[in-house]
């Protein structure tokens, strides 16, 4: 096979199709330098926050000009967005992880609410970046940034919640028992995240999302408040209330 002019072959591939897939090596230089400025965000952001993702100190971490950067990404804010969808793909990984589908749903139900405080505890910047209040650091980005995650993450718990639906209904309010204006923001997220299930268990899985964000962002920014030093206890009990209001019963690990 003859090589196109100018041109390097440095590997090749089957793709779909069952066609060889050649990779110049400018194509892969390419792809490494834009891996290396993703990364080179990520670390920015883990020591000093949102703040430090500048482009000019991003450019002297990799070793580039600051302009350069353009050559991958069209704004500041394009490469925000990239950076957080490296963070979701990292967290909902980890998430998926813990829920491992050869264990009961107990079991990955627990794992997962368990895994996103772990998670939060060992990314603090990073949780921050993700859920914590937009500031201009992140530009007009942080709505894209919100919105990929609350449906990832949706999928997520929410599949979980339709899989034990399956199994075992447990106990929700009926839909003429909620307030219109409810039923309708709640049927407007079903819609959205395309759960399949009753208004009822939507809200009830808003409810429980709700607790563990604000356990979570309350010990990760330290909003509790002075007195509680270890939290570990406080999010324990919180499982074991949440996994009781959908007829579960739950056992903290010995700590």
């Amino acid at each position: 096979m003859r090589r196109p002019p100018g041109l390097a072959w440095s590997g090749q591939g089957i793709d779909e199709g069952g066609r060889v897939a050649m990779t110049t090596r400018r194509e892969r230089l390419r792809a490494e330098l834009d891996r290396d400025i993703r990364m080179s965000a990520r670390r920015l952001l883990g020591a000093d926050g949102p703040a430090a993702m500048t482009l000019a100190a991003i450019a002297r971490d990799v070793g580039i000009t600051a302009p350069a950067i353009y050559r991958y990404y069209e704004s500041h804010d394009d490469l925000v967005r990239a950076v957080a969808d490296d963070l979701i793909e990292d967290l909902v990984t980890t998430l998926q992880a813990a829920a491992d589908p050869s264990h009961d749903l107990l079991a990955r139900l627990s794992g997962a609410t368990n895994a996103i405080r772990t998670w939060a505890l060992e990314h603090p910047s990073e949780f921050a970046f993700l859920f914590g209040t937009p500031n201009k650091a992140t530009g007009r980005a942080q709505g894209e940034i919100s919105a990929t995650w609350v449906v990832r993450l949706a999928h997520l718990f929410g599949g979980l919640f339709e899989e034990l639906w399956r199994q075992r209904p447990f106990s929700v309010l009926p839909d003429e028992s909620l307030a219109p204006a409810l039923r309708d923001e709640l049927a407007s997220y079903r819609k959205t995240t395309g759960l399949d299930l009753p208004l009822g268990a939507i809200w009830t899985l808003l409810t429980c999302w709700h607790r563990i964000y604000a356990g979570v962002c309350l010990e990760i920014f330290g909003h509790l408040g002075v007195g509680i030093d270890d939290h570990g206890p406080m999010y324990d009990q919180m499982l074991v209330e949440l996994m009781a209001s959908i007829g579960l019963t739950y056992e903290p690990p010995a700590r």
